[in-house]
């Protein structure tokens, strides 16, 4: 009985933290009264290859203090790759709310501190050293963080950004749509200080993008929202930056998701190396143009005399979630991610999302695969409509809600904030100075139950990080 209440006072605790060390206090007193601790400390589990675990840490431990740094260097040459001995199996990482088995943090220590000794070794000439680096770190992959549309709920995302921002696991690519795209390129513009900064005064972000069209603009572009409105408020919140300029200033990679207005033309991924030259706002005033909203936007590129000027004149973009939400494909094959975190606002995933995240046993299988069925009747029905129309207003229509229903919304790690019916009201509406904290305090607390996980999975892509940083130091 007084387990019973002690857990339920624990609980009550996690729901109502505000910060990530309260949170971190419940979860592991949570921990301790289910036995989670005790699952943590045993090694032994079906979900991984607990036996190869020991033997490549011990392995690695050996040779770094033994000193034999090309026997070292072959050993991780060929066994470091993301999910050795499946160390990122799911079920890893739902007995326990404060982290993972005590072995597989222990083998991570064990790569890290295996490639950081190589990095400061003199036994290899230095300029091999880093291209050996650089050749490795291609091939474990890097990680990405995804911020999927979802209107006003996207304000969800700024939280989930500090909350990664402050606990050193914000990956250095950042990929949005619609309003995504808007906080993607709003944090990719800014450095670590400014970020900070931005944080500990919200009061310096404007909120007014959402003011009705006049009945006049509504005639011409069939939009009910002024986009001209919506453009200032982004310029004010982004800045000018092109992609390469935003590079340059964070460190951190933008990439944006638009869809064509064109039947024959293929959505893109803009990123400082597909389109360093185009202004990040007027991209993501094209990612969150969704039609009937807001009209179709052109796209701004500054050329090499200073001068603003469109992109590519003959075409037109609209919302980036209608063809591309977690463009993954693309995003892998332009900066070799392999790994997804994605943050989840869209109305129409979120449910679900949340209910594969908080269940165990055979239920989220269960939400998935009814989840899946749903979608495919969904995009199978549209799809019927968009042939039967044959072209005109309802084809597009019918075609772009096939897009919307059909695509893939999972990530390898799903960051996806607690869903409140009653928020759905304000979904199109400028969000007010409280509605922002909501958000921003509520997205940081999706983030706390996925911190132990993200920074595992992201550890060794960090590692590398760090070597190539200290090689290119010493060069």
């Amino acid at each position: 009985m007084l387990a019973s209440s002690a857990i339920r006072a624990a609980k009550a605790r996690l729901q109502d933290a505000t910060s990530y060390p309260l949170w971190l206090e419940a979860a592991q007193e949570l921990d301790r009264l289910s036995g989670a601790e005790d699952w943590r400390a045993d090694d032994d589990s079906g979900a991984y290859h607990a036996d190869l675990l020991r033997q490549q840490r011990d392995a690695m431990r050996q040779l770094r203090e033994q000193g034999q740094a090309p026997q070292l260097a072959r050993l991780l040459t060929h066994s470091l790759y993301r999910n050795l001995a499946d160390i990122q199996s799911p079920e890893l990482y739902v007995t326990a709310l404060a982290g993972t088995k005590r072995l597989v943090s222990g083998y991570l220590d064990e790569c890290e501190a295996s490639l950081l000794w190589l990095a400061r070794s003199d036994a290899f000439e230095p300029g091999e050293q880093q291209r050996r680096f650089e050749q490795a770190a291609r091939v474990f992959g890097r990680s990405a963080l995804m911020l999927s549309g979802g209107a006003t709920f996207g304000f969800y995302h700024f939280g989930v950004v500090k909350g990664l921002l402050e606990h050193d696991a914000l990956p250095d690519v950042i990929c949005g749509s619609s309003a995504g795209a808007m906080i993607a390129a709003g944090v990719c513009a800014r450095n670590d200080a400014e970020l900070h900064g931005l944080f500990a005064d919200p009061g310096q972000i404007r909120l007014d993008g959402l003011v009705p069209a006049g009945l006049r603009q509504f005639a011409s572009t069939g939009s009910f929202m002024r986009g001209d409105q919506l453009r200032g408020v982004l310029e004010h919140n982004i800045g000018p930056a092109t992609f390469q300029e935003a590079y340059v200033h964070s460190g951190r990679t933008l990439c944006i998701s638009v869809s064509p207005t064109r039947v024959r033309q293929k959505p893109r991924l803009l990123s400082p190396l597909a389109s360093p030259d185009v202004l990040i706002a007027s991209a993501a005033l094209a990612s969150s143009a969704l039609p009937g909203l807001f009209p179709p936007v052109v796209l701004e590129m500054r050329d090499g005399d200073g001068e603003v000027r469109p992109y590519i004149d003959t075409e037109t973009w609209i919302d980036g979630s209608i063809q591309g939400d977690l463009p993954k494909m693309r995003l892998a094959r332009l900066h070799n991610i392999n790994h997804f975190i994605v943050s989840q606002t869209n109305p129409h995933v979120m449910p679900m999302a949340n209910l594969r995240a908080s269940s165990h046993g055979a239920r989220p299988a269960l939400t998935g695969i009814a989840s899946a069925l749903a979608r495919n009747q969904g995009a199978s029905a549209a799809d019927v409509v968009r042939r039967l129309s044959g072209g005109g207003v309802v084809g597009r229509l019918s075609t772009q809600l096939h897009n919307v229903i059909s695509q893939d919304y999972a990530g390898d790690v799903e960051i996806v904030p607690r869903f409140d019916p009653w928020m759905v009201r304000k979904i199109v509406s400028n969000p007010t100075a409280d509605d922002l904290r909501f958000f921003i305090l509520e997205g940081e607390r999706a983030v706390w139950p996925k911190l132990a996980m993200i920074r595992e999975h992201t550890r060794i892509s960090r590692a590398f990080d760090r070597c190539l940083g200290l090689l290119r130091l010493r060069r």
